[in-house]
This record gives C-alpha cells, sequence and structure tokens, in this order.
C-alpha cells in the first residue's frame, strides 16, 4: 500500500468520501459463480457418470481439484467483503478499524495462490481432452508443449513467486516488520496475464490443423471447431483482467480498488473451468433431448450420429460418416495410432483408420 495519510489528512476527508461503499457488487458476483459453477459442475459429472461409457483420469482427478479452487476463490471473496473491507476507501478503515487493511492484504496474499492453480487446472484439462481426440503427430507434441508451459509457469510464478516475492513472506501483510521488503507488486499482477493470454491462443489455434485436414462438410468443421472455441473463451476473461489491473494502482486504495480486481481474479479461472466441462456434457444434453430438433441440431454440429439418417454409419467412440444420397465415390483416411482405450466416446470427433475406403452411394 502506499504510504499512509497522517491523522490531518484523514480528519480533512468528506464524509460522502468515507460512506461510499461498493461491497455488494463483490459479494454478489462471488455468489453467482459459485452457484453458476457448481451447477455446472454437477451437471459434467452427471453427463460423464451416467451418460459416458468411458472417462479419462482427469474426470475423478483433476476436474475436482479445479472445482475446488474455484469455490475456494468465491469463498475468498466472499471473505474480502465481511473481513477484509472490500467496497469502501482504506482511509475509512484506517479512521475506523487499521486491522481491517491487514486483513485485506492477508486474503490478498491467499487469493494469489488460488488464482493460478485455479487457472491452471482447467486449461490442462482441456489440453488433455485434445490429447483424446487428436491423432496427428505434431499437434500432439505442441500440445504436450503447452501443457509444460502451463504447468512450468503454474510452479513459478504461483508457488516460487509468489513465496519469495516479499521477504520475509509476513512482509506482505504486516508493513511493519523492520527490514522487510517487496518487490514490485503491481507489475506482478498485471504481467501474470500475458503468459495466460499465450497459453489461451495455443488453445484456441492448436484444432486448426486438424480441422483443416479433416474430411468433411465446411459446416461440419465450423460445428466442430465452435466445440474446440469453448476452451479458448476464456482469453477474454484474460484480457479483462490484464487491462483492469493497468488501468488502476491497487496498493494507492486497496479496499476501495480491490472490488473490480477481485472480480476478474474471480471470473477468470471460472470461466476456465466452465468452458473445460461444456463439451464433457454432450452426453447428457443428447440423453436429455432424445430426437428432438434441438438435439439434431447439437448431434449436426458436435459430429454424432442422427436417428434419422440412413446413410449414417458410427462405432463405439461415436465416429461417423454423413453423407448426402446419390452416386459418388467418397475416400476418407488419417494416419496411424488410432483407438486409443483412452479415447473418449463422446471426445471423438476425427475419422482413426489407417486404410482407405471408396464408398459408393446410390439413391433409393
Amino acid at each position: 500500500m502506499a504510504s499512509t495519510p497522517s491523522a490531518e489528512d484523514l480528519a480533512s476527508l468528506p464524509p460522502e468520501y468515507l460512506a461510499v461503499d461498493t461491497h455488494l457488487k463483490l459479494l454478489h458476483t462471488s455468489i453467482a459463480f459459485i452457484v453458476l459453477t457448481t451447477v455446472i459442475y454437477i451437471l459434467f459429472n452427471v453427463s460423464r457418470i451416467f451418460c459416458a461409457q468411458r472417462n479419462g483420469w482427469e474426470t475423478w482427478v483433476l476436474y475436482p481439484i479445479s472445482y475446488l479452487f474455484q469455490l475456494l476463490l468465491g469463498i475468498l471473496c466472499i471473505l474480502f467483503v465481511r473481513y477484509g473491507g472490500t467496497g469502501r476507501h482504506v482511509e475509512y478503515w484506517l479512521l475506523n478499524n487499521p486491522n481491517t487493511v491487514g486483513n485485506f492484504l492477508k486474503i490478498q496474499t491467499a487469493t494469489e495462490f488460488i488464482y493460478v492453480a485455479g487457472v491452471t487446472f482447467p486449461k490442462v484439462c482441456i489440453l488433455l481432452m485434445y490429447l483424446n481426440i487428436f491423432v496427428e503427430r505434431k499437434v500432439r507434441i505442441a500440445t504436450k508443449i503447452a501443457i509444460a508451459v502451463i504447468v512450468t509457469n503454474w510452479i513459478a510464478t504461483g508457488i516460487i513467486a509468489d513465496f519469495t516475492i516479499c521477504q520475509p513472506f509476513a512482509f506482505k501483510w504486516d508493513k511493519s516488520i523492520p527490514g522487510g521488503h517487496c518487490s514490485n507488486l503491481m507489475a506482478a499482477y498485471r504481467w501474470i496475464s500475458i503468459p495466460n493470454i499465450l497459453t489461451d491462443l495455443a488453445i484456441i489455434f492448436l484444432p486448426f490443423s486438424t480441422l483443416y485436414h479433416l474430411q468433411t462438410t465446411r459446416i461440419r468443421k465450423i460445428g466442430i471447431l465452435v466445440t474446440f472455441l469453448t476452451g479458448g473463451l476464456g482469453i477474454m476473461t484474460a484480457i479483462l483482467r490484464f487491462v483492469g489491473f493497468f488501468t488502476v494502482d491497487l496498493e494507492s486504495d486497496p479496499t476501495y480498488l480491490g472490488v473490480n480486481t477481485q472480480i476478474y481474479t474471480l471470473v477468470e479461472p471460472n470461466a476456465y473451468f466452465i468452458c473445460s466441462c461444456l463439451p464433457g456434457m454432450r452426453p447428457l444434453l443428447r440423453r436429455v433431448f432424445g430426437d428432438s430438433v434441438l438435439s439434431n441440431t447439437i448431434n449436426r454440429y458436435y459430429h454424432s450420429i442422427t436417428s434419422d439418417s440412413k446413410t449414417t454409419q458410427q462405432d463405439l467412440n461415436g465416429i461417423c460418416l454423413d453423407v448426402p444420397r446419390g452416386s459418388y465415390k467418397a475416400s476418407v483416411s488419417a494416419p496411424r495410432d488410432t483407438l486409443s482405450e483412452n479415447i473418449h466416446d463422446d471426445d471423438a470427433a476425427l475419422i482413426r483408420t489407417n486404410k482407405s475406403y471408396h464408398v459408393a452411394y446410390s439413391s433409393a
């Protein structure tokens, strides 16, 4: 925090300035995302447990851990309001309860650890989904590199940097410790979003090469691309957080300016988590909507079989070939390294065969 104002400066502040309180914005956002994320996660589990034939280890390990971090972030934001004085100007607390500022800085320290982990785990889940789908060697290597970069960034910035940026560690919230010092905290808050944005771009562009070579209609390619792009929607919140931290000097009035910055810090990882759950909810959507028009639309866009098509073939992994009626030849092929047991039945949107087939369809 910036230098503490003198008693005379505090006494001269107008009552209207000290009465400002915006804590409800953060409180309502926290509750809304706790409810939304919980509902999405429940639907995801229903889809995976009751509607999907197979699930990878990430369903039982990474997704629960990821949800836990989102829940903790929501709870910390509520604690910001209840014990950290978020919403009021820092001068109000310096006049009425100086300990509140220390509570704010303690909760902020905990949030720094949870935020980076909350961003990391959903991204890893999305990229593991890619590995379950992609067969192209270069794309798989690039996906593994992206996972390594994300995990390394978490260890470097979310653990090592958070523990070492202030010496001693307690100086983060207790500025009275003799000889204590911190590096540029605002720079750390601002630039930590850059690795997130870069890895978001990787998540968005990794499927392009595979989709370009996929033998299917343009509309279906767009539908599959939309499925993959849901994993990259977090880039919008990452950019908002990056801009948000650059437009304020948080240290000048942390309890008041912290409302918006904490909202950014809450929304970004929750957006990643929700995006990571959406593709896994397709089996539930198919089960619920059955043969309805909405179901057929979902099936068409997510490359699933439609019940009224006589020219559709599907295997246990949800792979289908759908062609219009007529008389012509179609050739489809894909690289080797196919049909691994780890492939999810509802994630397989690509043709996985090492042979080439010539199929002729004739009118009824």
